[in-house]
């Protein structure tokens, strides 16, 4: 039998892979010259990515002090 721990590093292996197939695919998309009329595309994307930047700080914000709690909470009562 294949252990419940292996399994676990075979599917983050995979899933690391696949988030770097779709990066690469975005990123190659995004570096193709737009067509002028899709300046407003261009404006959104430039938007959204400044959201996705906003929420990426965010999200390490919260996962830091989930850290900090689960540091306090796993120390013995004085």
């Amino acid at each position: 039998m294949i252990p419940s721990w292996a399994l676990g590093v075979g599917i983050i292996i995979i899933a690391a892979s696949i988030a770097k197939v779709v990066t690469a695919g975005l990123t190659g998309v995004s570096r193709r010259k737009l067509p002028a009329a899709d300046a407003d595309v261009t404006a959104e994307v430039t938007e959204l990515r400044r959201t996705v930047d906003s929420l990426q700080q965010r999200l390490a914000e919260v996962e830091e002090r989930l850290d900090f709690a689960e540091r306090l909470l796993s120390k013995p009562p004085r």
